[in-house]
């Protein structure tokens, strides 16, 4: 029964921490299979002036760092792209990326089949030529051998399939399953307004990223002097692709390994007391073994053969639990989530490196908790152990501090850990908390790209969107039919610089931003958006009427104050100007794991006057006809192009789901492991308080034969346990203090010391504390004195 109960203690600990560990080896440490991956370097621009901090990179900007920097030994681009695969009967859209030829080479992956790009096929007029994923060739072309040198339709245009890619490149991260070439023309030469590349280069060996820094930094400030008008306070910031790409999972796993690290060390804290309440039983054994001329070393060797004998044993009961934990965290987060921003996700499992890592946790558990009881049993009294009836000198004054100090430590501990769990889920209903200014209830969500090869112009863009949301409004069930170029909290949007026509334009790189939404008439009807004055897009906002713009209310209230902003002017940069006909409710934006406040300032205008051709259509519908909607809408959409796909379909609740998913995770596992540790601090009290009683049994007898009445022995009990429980809730609530200020970066509406927080978790556990104290002492209230005194 002791080995279930230690067995069990130290299983909950080794696998909380392999699950986790699994995850930081996965998604920290080697999230790339690339070669010397810690060489690939990432490019950003900054504009500090208006908070731009990981900008993209305008084409000629790209060209000068290619060479200029000296440190690189080559660089690359790369640039989103997604694709209509037309062939055979079903259409598909296929997320890819347009790359220029070093790009494989910088991330030291080659082709499994057939070949990469030649820097001939990044030039105007080259041959269209495609590399695909092994994914995409194995799910779309069945694995056949043949597929390098096969012609297939894209976009409307047949392409060569020149190589097929290992399954290890999973870059750009977002589910990436074909790459083309990036052309540089004779406009990109020159292009340094048009920020949309992201670049990558590799150190040259023995090269220093400080050293590349540098020459970044130089490059920056002399093309900010050569060209005033597009890089003035533009600057660049180098990254390591590991640091870019794990910046999100981070702050939480590194966290996360915090926790389960303070569940094992409560764990071990509970196996170290057992271990000593045990040794008072094993008093006569250990001291014959003693007489019989074994050494105090000889006996702390086998004790502590003994706990790493249950730490081992723990250990491989932790790692099948964490089998069964991993599979839970891998359900934890939408596919749609983990696809498009977690590197690494599909490494996510038990390799050898978690499997070392398993059994060397155990032995350090091992020592950790054996050590001590091992010391503290080795002390022997030969004479008292040996007596018969009598009291084993484990049981001495060191035995009860020791045990005084562990209990002290798993209360410590346990408040941190609650205090960090009560923040994460104080942050997560804050979280659930915020209105969206839209309603999401009933409304469905498809993506469509229309191919710029076959709808060159935008009156062709604008009809066949018009077309078919005339035809989606009619459909059964549907209630509201729009479209717009970034639907809310989905991971993506774009903003633009603007200004108040009339007072003045802002010094270059220095006009304040604003969500740009392309959007249909209809549209704040279908997100039930309220509109505050004057009016919304309709359908005579065509291509060849005034252009007009739609502002949010925070934009209207910052830059027109008490004035009406209807009929002013708004310029986005250029010639045009565009006047406010309407203003609408706030709506965020940014998902909601970004740390966003208060909504952000958008601007809507009218998808004739801005034609678009990616956009969500968004369908607002009654509640029971949801399900035949979206099969419904790809009929209409295959009636007007055959050849058009619809791609990640969601609900839009869905899609707020998904923007939140990390918290939720993070706050469901802090729980657990809060839960976790309470539990086994709240077994560990019991277990020695118990054992203090019993071994008290003799005094408490005494103290009642003279006159002591129940309540004086229970409030003796509780005074003297409870004083632990509030020096350790003290020292935890100081230690909460300090390591909650780590969570700073991931909390929502709500501060790291929050008071409240804090005073809620010190009462539950306090309240734990006193009931794991109250059996007990119930207990010694109903000792009979005659027997008590008969006690040894």
């Amino acid at each position: 029964g002791f080995s279930l109960v230690a067995i069990f203690a130290i299983a909950l600990g080794i696998g909380a921490n392999t699950t986790i560990f699994s995850a930081v080896n996965a998604l920290l440490l080697r999230p790339f299979a690339f070669r010397d991956v810690d060489r690939i370097i990432t490019v950003w621009e900054t504009v500090p002036q208006v908070g731009i901090e990981h900008g993209s990179v305008a084409p000629a900007n790209f060209l000068d760092i290619k060479r200029e920097i000296t440190a690189f030994d080559s660089a690359a681009v790369m640039n989103g792209w997604s694709a209509n695969l037309t062939e055979g009967d079903k259409p598909e859209r296929i997320e890819g990326a347009t790359v220029s030829p070093a790009f494989f080479s910088v991330l030291g992956v080659g082709a499994k089949e057939g070949r990469t790009f030649t820097t001939d096929e990044e030039r105007p007029g080259s041959n269209a030529v495609v590399v695909i994923s092994d994914a995409l060739w194995r799910r779309r072309f069945n694995s056949d051998p043949k597929m390098v040198g096969r012609v297939v339709p894209i976009n409307n245009r047949s392409f060569t399939i020149v190589g097929v890619m290992p399954k290890e490149l999973a870059y750009p991260v977002g589910g990436v399953e074909m790459w083309t070439p990036f052309i540089f023309d004779d406009e990109d030469v020159q292009d340094r307004n048009s920020h949309y590349l992201r670049v990558l280069a590799r150190l040259k060996p023995g090269a220093t990223i400080e050293q590349a820094q540098s020459e970044m930094n130089a490059l920056g400030r002399r093309l900010a002097e050569q060209y005033p008008q597009t890089n003035a306070n533009r600057n660049f910031l180098l990254e390591t692709i590991v640091d870019r790409e794990t910046r999100g999972p981070r702050p939480y796993l590194l966290l996360m390994l915090g926790a389960v690290a303070f569940v094992l060390l409560i764990g071990c804290a509970n196996v170290a007391n057992l271990l000593l309440l045990r040794a008072t039983v094993r008093g006569r054994e250990i001291a014959i073994r003693t007489a019989l001329g074994a050494s105090r070393l000889r006996i702390v060797r086998q004790l502590l053969t003994e706990s790493l004998l249950i730490a081992l044993a723990g250990g491989g009961v932790g790692l099948l639990l964490s089998v069964w934990m991993i599979d839970f965290l891998r359900k934890g987060l939408p596919p749609n989530f983990v696809v498009k921003l977690v590197s690494g996700w599909d490494n996510l499992g038990i390799d050898w490196r978690v499997f070392a890592f398993t059994f060397l946790l155990s032995l350090l558990t091992g020592v950790v908790f054996g050590l001590v009881p091992a010391l503290q049993t080795s002390k022997t009294n030969l004479n008292e152990s040996l007596k018969e009836g009598g009291r084993s000198a484990t049981d001495g004054r060191g035995s009860n501090r020791t045990r005084s100090l562990l209990v002290v430590s798993e209360v410590a501990l346990s408040l941190v850990l609650l205090a960090g769990a009560g923040l994460m889920i104080r942050s997560f209903i804050n979280m659930l908390n915020v209105k969206p200014g839209f309603n999401a209830n009933n409304v469905m969500t498809a993506d469509i790209t229309l191919p710029r090869l076959k709808y060159t112009e935008p009156e062709q863009r604008v009809n066949f969107y018009k077309n078919l949301l005339d035809r989606a409004s009619t459909l059964p069930g549907v209630t509201a039919a729009a479209a717009i170029n970034y639907i809310p909290v989905g991971w993506s949007n774009t903003d633009t610089g603007f200004y108040v026509e009339g007072r003045g334009e802002p010094p270059q790189g220095q006009a304040p931003l604003a969500y740009f939404q392309v959007i249909s008439p209809n549209y704040f009807d279908a997100m039930q958006i309220p509109l505050l004055q004057g009016r919304a897009i309709t359908e005579r906002d065509a291509a060849d009427a005034p252009l007009v713009v739609v502002i949010s209310n925070l934009l209207a209230r910052e830059y027109f104050g008490n004035e009406n902003p209807l009929g002013k002017r708004l310029r986005f940069g250029g010639e045009k100007s565009y006047e406010i006909v309407g203003v609408v409710g706030d709506v965020r934006h940014e998902a909601y794991s970004e740390r966003v406040e208060r909504p952000e300032l958008a601007v809507y205008v009218p998808h004739a006057q801005s034609a678009w051709n990616t956009m969500t259509i968004v369908m607002r519908t009654r509640s029971s006809d949801q399900a035949g909607v979206i099969p419904a809408l790809q009929a209409e959409v295959g009636a007007i192009d055959k050849d058009q796909p619809i791609f990640n379909v969601r609900t839009m609740n869905q899609i707020i789901t998904e923007s939140m998913a990390p918290q939720r995770l993070s706050a469901f596992l802090f729980g657990g492991f809060a839960v976790i540790a309470l539990l086994l601090a709240g077994v560990g009290i019991y277990a020695v308080i118990s054992y203090s009683i019993a071994q008290r049994t003799h005094e408490i007898g005494i103290r009642m034969a003279l006159g002591a009445q129940a309540g004086d022995i229970f409030r003796l009990v509780v005074k003297q346990s409870m004083t632990l429980i509030l020096v350790g809730i003290v020292i935890g609530g100081i230690g909460a203090f300090a390591v909650t200020r780590l969570m700073a970066s991931i909390l929502y509406g709500v501060r790291a010391s929050d008071p409240v927080t804090f005073s809620c978790v010190a009462l539950l556990l306090g309240g734990i504390a006193f009931l794991a104290c109250y059996i007990p002492a119930r207990r010694a209230t109903r000792i009979d004195p005659m027997v008590a005194l008969r006690y040894e």
